[in-house]
């Protein structure tokens, strides 16, 4: 087990710190998947890009990421409900959410050669103050829209990331309570009302959301929620329980064929049961990029 998933639940008023992932690899679709759902697959996938590259996000990064890609790709450009006011409200609220760099602006431009590939904030009220004119905007520009629901789970991510898990789950909430059953957004919210119940030190209360968001064989986001539901029974010192769940991840998404969390699962059998990995492939060896010339270190 890491040191950050032995790290105790983070109080209110505390920033929180939950675990990274790495979805560059994205489920593959079924064979039934709609156009909807292939919009909603292509959304992830750009997602995951945008989390490999900014390797050091936090869980609710990923989340608000995610909200402004599958928002945008699948509601609005699916839809055609919100005006282009909206969408772009929206998206510049989850922009600075999960990409904004923070630090000192001279030295961030002069690294990307004076030309920002993400929001640039000097600290961290700062990306704060941006999320929140951005969404305040959308509210007050289209109450009430798919826009500003959607903003809901931004709004949210935020005040997770700011340590307030209390007030996170009570808009993870709303948002639930508001959005259809067919929802886009609603992994996304369900994913994070676990992680506030997590934060608050509500393990069991965490555990059952994520099995609601595994819901049953062949759900979108099953296997990220699997990994989920392991990580934190071991958290709780079950590791057999956990290893029953990672055991049932591989049965399920063989590490042969792509899935969101597989890397994460590997490395929790080889300490645990290296066993359970008979016959599975060996790891991809990791892509060695190389600078051209001249070309400033990363």
């Amino acid at each position: 087990m890491s040191e950050e998933d032995k790290a105790p639940a983070t109080g209110q008023g505390v920033r929180m710190e939950l675990p990274t992932w790495d979805h560059s690899r994205s489920k593959r679709r079924g064979g039934d998947a709609g156009p909807q759902e292939d919009a909603f697959v292509t959304g992830v996938k750009e997602a995951g890009r945008t989390a490999k590259a900014r390797s050091g996000l936090v869980i609710g990064g990923t989340i608000a990421a995610l909200a402004v890609l599958v928002g945008i790709i699948v509601i609005y450009n699916g839809r055609q409900t919100a005006s282009a006011t909206a969408t772009r409200q929206l998206a510049t609220a989850a922009r600075y959410e999960s990409e904004a760099e923070v630090g000192d602006p001279a030295l961030l431009l002069g690294a990307n050669k004076g030309k920002p590939v993400a929001p640039i904030v000097k600290d961290e009220a700062e990306r704060s103050a941006a999320v929140t004119k951005a969404l305040d905007e959308l509210d007050a520009s289209a109450p009430g829209s798919d826009a500003a629901l959607a903003g809901t789970v931004v709004r949210a991510t935020g005040l997770l990331r700011a340590g307030d898990p209390a007030g996170a789950e009570a808009l993870y909430r709303e948002f639930l309570g508001k959005a259809g059953a067919g929802h886009p957004l609603q992994f996304a919210a369900r994913e994070g009302l676990a992680f506030t119940r997590e934060a608050q030190g509500d393990l069991d209360g965490a555990i059952a959301e994520l099995e609601t968001l595994a819901g049953q064989k062949g759900t979108f986001y099953r296997d990220m929620a699997l990994w989920q539901k392991g990580r934190i029974l071991e958290r709780q010192g079950k590791t057999e329980a956990a290893l029953e769940v990672y055991r049932q991840y591989i049965a399920e998404y063989p590490l042969q064929q792509p899935s969101i969390a597989q890397n994460d699962v590997r490395k929790r059998l080889e300490e645990l049961d290296p066993q359970a990995l008979a016959g599975q492939p060996a790891p991809e060896s990791p892509i060695q990029v190389v600078d051209a010339p001249g070309a400033p270190t990363p």
